[in-house]
């Protein structure tokens, strides 16, 4: 017997697999999607199926003689790798007005790992697929792109992923990226690493002023 784990639900194609409105395809508590687990017998034929979270350890029962030694990475090994989190930038920079479009956008990098396992070179890829942002003020915003400079912005423009405030005050910016993982064995093909890494940012901070205007006697 054998299992493989795959995602049923992968970050920007919710909609297309209709994951919001099947009831065992609720995200996780970390925000991530459950893993599709399959037992399959000698022959290849599914005898049972069932989903789980990646932060829980499912028991896996097989009989020791009929256990088959295969190089995998699973999502706990994966999430184990130093995967940085985005950058983070704004514009302005580290402050803004009342009711102003703050733009900010984050890095997108794919990270390479490389580790030898039972004397083989697996190479490990993870990749950037989905921004949670957290604007300090209680709003949050979910994008499948990072955003990107917009040279020409001003507090007058709203972008995909720029925020208004509409209080004064100090506030902290973050962004937790979902990266997907991919893995090697000595140079053969690339599988898939079922589940995501969350990984949050280094916040920044901007502070919000309030503009006045006063009127000025010309003598």
């Amino acid at each position: 017997m054998k299992y493989r784990d795959f995602d049923t639900c992968v970050p920007g194609r919710e909609s297309v697999n209709s994951c919001n409105s099947i009831p065992q395809q609720n995200r996780c508590d970390d925000q991530t999607f459950p893993i599709t687990r399959q037992i399959l017998d000698e022959d290849g034929v599914v005898i049972r199926q069932y989903r789980y979270c990646p932060n829980e350890r499912p028991e896996l029962i097989l009989p020791n003689e009929q256990l088959i030694n295969e190089i995998k990475i699973d999502i706990e090994r994966f999430r184990r790798y130093p995967i940085k989190g985005s950058a983070l930038k704004s514009d302005p920079q580290k402050f803004s007005l009342k009711n102003g479009h703050t733009h900010f956008w984050a890095s997108e990098e794919v990270q390479s790992f490389t580790s030898n396992l039972s004397g083989s070179t697996v190479r490990i890829r993870a990749i950037p697929v989905q921004w949670n942002w957290d604007y300090g003020d209680g709003a949050s915003k979910t994008r499948d792109f990072p955003g990107e400079a917009a040279p020409n912005h001003t507090l007058r423009d709203e972008t995909p992923t720029s925020h208004s405030y509409s209080d004064t005050g100090t506030f902290q910016v973050e962004v937790t990226t979902l990266y997907r993982g991919e893995f090697s064995v000595d140079g053969g093909a690339w599988q898939a690493i079922p589940g995501q890494a969350a990984v949050p940012s280094e916040p920044i901070e901007i502070d919000v002023w309030r503009t006045e205007k006063e009127l000025i006697a010309n003598e």
